[in-house]
């Protein structure tokens, strides 16, 4: 016969709207481990992400992450595109296919296009 598989229990929700989407990843098929947003892709999205009442997709990138250091909070920016703010358990993406405002000091997008919040310490 064949012999034992492994099934990983991960079950993943997508929600599409025009302009973002929702993605909520349950593991074990029980609990909400994570919630990955991506940011709106157009400018009449009406779509607000909030950390502390700062607009995660429309605040630069870096000034967001500078207030999570201000915060005393450890950032792990090893790669500028995909910081993780580790003591908050939050993944930020700053890639797109899209053109938009690039920074000029590193050369990714000025914004954040995608955040991903879980209950453990993320990884892209």
């Amino acid at each position: 016969m064949f012999g034992s598989t492994s099934v990983d229990p991960t079950v993943k929700i997508q929600a599409v709207n025009d302009g973002f989407d929702t993605l909520l990843i349950l593991r074990k098929q029980e609990t909400v481990n994570a919630v990955d947003v991506s940011g709106p892709d157009t400018e009449g999205v009406d779509l607000r992400l909030l950390y502390d009442g700062v607009d995660v997709f429309r605040t630069p990138a870096s000034q967001l992450l500078k207030m999570f250091g201000d915060r005393g909070y450890r950032i792990d920016a090893a790669a500028p595109e995909s910081p993780a703010v580790l003591d908050r358990t939050i993944a930020v993406i700053r890639w797109t296919s899209q053109d938009v405002p690039l920074d000029p000091d590193d050369g990714v997008p000025l914004y954040f296009t995608s955040a991903l919040v879980s209950n453990e310490n993320p990884t892209w």
